[in-house]
C-alpha cells in the first residue's frame, strides 16, 4: 500500500513539474532577452556612485572591477572597499587605482555592524559615496560600457521604482563545477525569476548581480545596518524596499558572472549555501520549489513503476528541461558553444534535487572563510572561523 502511495506521489509530483515547467519556458520565451542600449543619449543622466565590497582575490578580479570602470556614462565614481590592507583584494584595488585614478577610490571599512560583514563594507562605502543613486555589484560581475547606460533609464523611467536588479550568466564555464553553476543558473535561477515577474506582475526582491537604488529611498528601510546580521542581503535589501510600497525593475542588463575554475565541490558548497539561505528567506516558496525538480520525480515514478506511462514522463521531463535551457541560451546567453554543457543536466538535476533536499537536514553554511547557522528569520549566527 506504501508503495502505490508513493508511485503515484511521485506521478502527481512529475506532473505538478510539468506544469511548472511548461509556466517558466513560456516566461523564458516570453521574456524580452538581454538588451543593449547603443547609441542611447547620456545627457541629463544623474551621478551614480558604483560600490564593490572585495574579500579576496578571486579569479578574473582585475578585469571584472576595471569593466565597470569602462563606462559609456557622464558622471559616475567606483568605490573600491576592504576591511583592512591584509586582504588578498589590495593589491588589485591599487592597481586599479592606479589605472583609473579619477573614477576609482579605496575605502577601508574595519567597523562590523553584525555578522555580514560584506554588508558592514557596503555601509562604509556608502558614507563615502558621493552621489545619491548608487549600484551595488558583487565582484565576481563583469560588464560592459552600456552598463549603467541601461539600468539607469529604467531606474528614471518608472516613478515606484525603488530598485533595479539584474539577471545573470555564466556564458564560458571552464570547468566542471563552472559548467554546473551555469546550467543551474539557467535553467533553474533565471527561469524561476522570470515565472515569478510572471504571476505576480513584479519580483520582490534583489539580486546581488546588480541593485540600482536611491540611497534616500534605501534609508527609508534601515539601510544596511538593518540587515547586518542577513545572509541574504541582496533579498533582503530588494524586499524591504518592495514592502515599502517601491516597484523593484528587472533590468534587460545582464550580467557576466565569472567563475573561474570552480570545482564541483565549491558548486556543491555554494549551492547548499543559497538553498538554506533561500530556505530562511522564503520558507513556504522554498518548499513549493521543491516541485521544479520535475525530471527527478519523474525518474523515481520511473524507478518505481516501469512502463510507457512513466518512460513516456521521464523523457517528456528531459524533453521539456533541454528547451527551456535551449530557449535560455537564445535570449540571455547567445553562445552555441554553451549547449556543449547540456549533455550534464540529468546529473546536475539529479544532484539539484540532492542539495534541496539535504538543506532541510541543517542550517549550518560555509562563507567567507566561517561557519555560519542560518537562523530562521534568515540571520547569520557564526559557528567558528577557519
Amino acid at each position: 500500500m506504501a508503495y502505490e502511495i508513493l508511485t503515484w506521489l511521485f506521478f502527481l509530483l512529475t506532473v505538478a513539474g510539468g506544469i511548472y515547467s511548461i509556466l517558466a519556458l513560456v516566461s523564458v520565451l516570453g521574456a524580452g532577452g538581454a538588451g543593449r542600449t547603443e547609441g542611447q543619449a547620456s545627457r541629463g543622466l544623474p551621478g551614480v556612485s558604483i560600490l564593490k565590497p572585495l574579500s579576496g582575490a578571486d579569479e578574473g578580479l582585475k578585469e571584472n572591477l576595471a569593466s565597470f570602470c569602462r563606462q559609456d556614462y557622464p558622471d559616475y565614481e567606483v568605490l573600491l572597499g576592504l576591511r583592512d590592507e591584509g586582504d588578498a583584494a589590495w593589491p588589485v584595488a591599487l592597481e586599479l587605482k592606479r589605472m583609473f585614478p579619477r573614477l576609482v577610490r579605496i575605502v577601508i571599512t574595519g567597523e562590523d555592524l553584525g555578522a555580514n560583514r560584506k554588508v558592514s563594507n557596503l555601509q562604509g562605502l556608502q558614507e563615502n559615496a558621493r552621489h545619491d543613486l548608487v549600484a551595488v555589484s558583487d565582484s565576481d560581475m563583469r560588464v560592459g560600457s552600456d552598463y549603467l547606460k541601461t539600468v539607469v533609464p529604467e531606474y528614471l523611467g518608472r516613478e515606484d521604482a525603488g530598485l533595479v536588479t539584474s539577471l545573470y550568466r555564466i556564458s564560458g564555464p571552464v570547468s566542471a563545477g563552472a559548467a554546473l553553476e551555469s546550467l543551474t543558473i539557467a535553467l533553474d535561477f533565471i527561469p524561476a525569476v522570470l515565472a515569478a515577474r510572471r504571476l505576480e506582475g513584479s519580483i520582490s526582491f534583489g539580486l546581488g548581480a546588480s541593485m540600482l537604488f536611491s540611497r534616500a529611498k534605501f534609508e527609508e528601510t534601515g539601510g544596511f545596518r538593518a540587515i547586518a546580521d542577513y545572509l541574504a542581503d541582496d533579498y533582503q535589501l530588494g524586499h524591504r524596499l518592495w514592502r515599502k510600497g517601491h516597484r523593484i525593475v528587472l533590468s534587460k542588463y545582464v550580467m557576466e558572472d565569472v567563475a573561474g575554475r570552480m570545482d564541483v565541490r565549491e558548486y556543491f558548497l555554494h549551492q547548499l549555501r543559497w538553498a538554506r539561505t533561500y530556505r530562511a528567506s522564503r520558507p513556504k516558496g522554498y518548499l513549493g520549489y521543491g516541485v521544479t525538480h520535475v525530471f527527478t520525480w519523474a525518474l523515481l515514478f520511473f524507478a518505481l513503476r516501469p512502463g510507457p506511462l512513466s518512460l513516456l514522463a521521464l523523457v517528456s521531463a528531459l524533453a521539456l528541461r533541454l528547451l527551456t535551457g535551449i530557449a535560455v541560451n537564445g535570449k540571455f546567453i547567445g553562445r552555441r558553444g554553451w549547449l556543449k554543457w547540456l549533455f550534464l543536466l540529468p546529473a546536475k538535476d539529479v544532484v539539484g534535487f540532492g542539495i534541496w533536499a539535504l538543506s532541510f537536514a541543517g542550517r549550518k553554511v560555509a562563507w567567507r572563510g566561517g561557519l555560519y547557522r542560518v537562523t530562521r528569520t534568515g540571520e547569520l549566527l557564526q559557528v567558528s572561523k577557519k
